[in-house]
């Protein structure tokens, strides 16, 4: 244990839950809980955003994709999903805004119902948005599991339940109007802590120069922007998340939340400026973590999960350590409460009123919702038991190769059909768990290096594309 850390540590936890206390007192209707009131302003929308895409997928697993790996992830991630915020703001943020504006357009599936007229494609999107939060919310309880377990004398584990409970509390109270700005302190936090860990990594690493130099004479393959990676992985990646960032619910719901269109002209930029700024964290760290390891230097791993912590711990000051444990743990808890919300809107808004039910008090059982996901996303994370890094990118092909067709290419191709709407999003999430879970008995039908979501996504819009009126 370092005290000085430890204070870091809860005096960002300590400011998240009045954030969390503030927003639930004024979280009293459904709108306040789903959308933020639709109350919400460029800047605060676009750091939201930013914040909940950028999660301990990209910094825990990306920086020990890094260290395994080198920069193929990225090159074929991370650089792709800042791509995609532009692209996203372009095709889909304005009309998704003028979705909201017809009414109570609360969730994704408020908006293929309207689209489509079709309570089946509605059911169909929440069922797929539940199953995705649980894979995707997964990755959030493994990566608080290092950082927890890096900060105080407990076990992964441990550490996963007491950062889950710690957003449970605040998404259970506060909703979306919690998650937002507490998304706005969480991504202000990482923006400016990973320029710091760049610059902190660097110097650890003896330079640029020497960093490059090491690398090409003891792991060339490092120091190239494909690392270790085939090139098919690097194209499915980059196809996966460019488009796929399109397909992210936690993203483009935010659209939803902003009071007047004229507040979307700065948003992609914006956001794609923070996200970059999230990376230099993710390059700086991966690869000096690399030159100390072939150095002789670096700790033993358990797992390339724990390259960052162990870093920031022996080779950064206390007070670094703890301002970019901080942004780590920002980066988690952002997306989580993201998620939560999603899922909770999924099970008690969309599923419901696909059936032509409707829950009396539904704010209260969103609040019950809440707290089931928690659970259900732990076990999922302990039965799969896998890399960060391979469990974000299961959660983002979920997502997106159920959503991108139905909901992005719906609301930009006047001749999207209901029937292109649910066979898409069926084929997909069959496509994808099929894959996914015979991939864990050692089923592989796919050729090497395609990744599972990538090729979910194709089959999904292509299926959406060709289906019958």
């Amino acid at each position: 244990m370092n005290w000085t850390i430890i204070l870091i540590a809860v005096i960002y936890m300590v400011a998240v839950l009045l954030i969390g206390v503030w927003a639930t007192k004024r979280t009293k209707s459904s709108s306040d809980f789903f959308v933020a009131g639709r109350s919400v302003g460029m800047f605060v929308m676009a750091i939201a955003a930013f914040s909940s895409i950028q999660s301990g997928f990209g910094m825990v697993g990306g920086t020990g994709s890094t260290f395994l790996n080198g920069l193929g992830f990225v090159t074929g991630v991370m650089v792709a999903a800042s791509l995609g915020f532009t692209l996203t703001w372009f095709l889909v943020g304005k009309r998704m805004w003028k979705m909201g504006d017809l009414g109570e357009i609360y969730t994704l599936g408020d908006v293929v119902e309207r689209r489509y007229s079709s309570k089946t494609v509605r059911g169909l999107m929440g069922f797929a948005i539940a199953l995705g939060v649980i894979g995707y919310l997964g990755t959030q309880v493994q990566a608080m599991g290092v950082i927890m377990s890096t900060v105080f004398p407990i076990t992964p584990t441990v550490g996963a339940l007491i950062g889950l409970a710690l957003i449970g509390f605040y998404s259970v109270g506060g909703g979306m109007l919690a998650g937002v700005y507490t998304d706005l302190l969480q991504g202000v936090i990482m923006a400016v802590v990973s320029v710091l860990a760049f610059f902190v990594a660097i110097d650890k690493g003896g330079g640029i120069m020497n960093m490059t130099v090491t690398l090409q004479h003891s792991k060339p393959l490092m120091a190239t922007p494909y690392g270790t990676y085939s090139m098919i992985t690097i194209a499915s990646w980059f196809f996966l998340f460019s488009l796929g960032a399109a397909g992210q619910p936690h993203f483009i719901t935010k659209f939803l939340m902003i009071k007047e269109a004229k507040q979307l002209k700065w948003g992609a930029l914006t956001s794609s400026i923070a996200y970059m700024m999230t990376t230099l964290l993710v390059i700086g760290i991966g690869l000096a973590a690399v030159v100390l390891n072939i150095q002789g230097s670096f700790p033993k791993l358990g797992s390339s999960d724990q390259a960052l912590v162990a870093f920031l711990l022996n080779f950064t000051s206390p007070v670094v350590a703890g301002l970019i444990i901080a942004g780590l743990m920002a980066a988690i808890m952002s997306t989580g409460n993201s998620f939560l919300n999603l899922g909770a809107a999924s099970i008690v808004r969309d599923i419901p009123k696909a059936f032509n039910l409707k829950l009396n008090n539904e704010l209260l059982w969103s609040r019950i919702a809440v707290v089931i996901l928690l659970v259900i996303s732990t076990l999922f994370s302990f039965y799969l038991n896998t890399l960060v890094a391979l469990l974000g990118v299961f959660g983002w092909g979920t997502f997106a190769s159920a959503i991108f067709p139905s909901v992005v290419l719906g609301i930009v191709w006047a001749n999207a059909t209901k029937q292109g709407a649910i066979g898409s999003i069926v084929i997909s999430l069959a496509v994808n768990f099929i894959l996914e879970i015979g991939g864990k008995y050692g089923l592989h039908v796919l050729p090497k290096g395609v990744v599972n979501g990538a090729f979910a996504l194709a089959v999904s819009i292509a299926a959406f594309i060709t289906s019958p009126c």
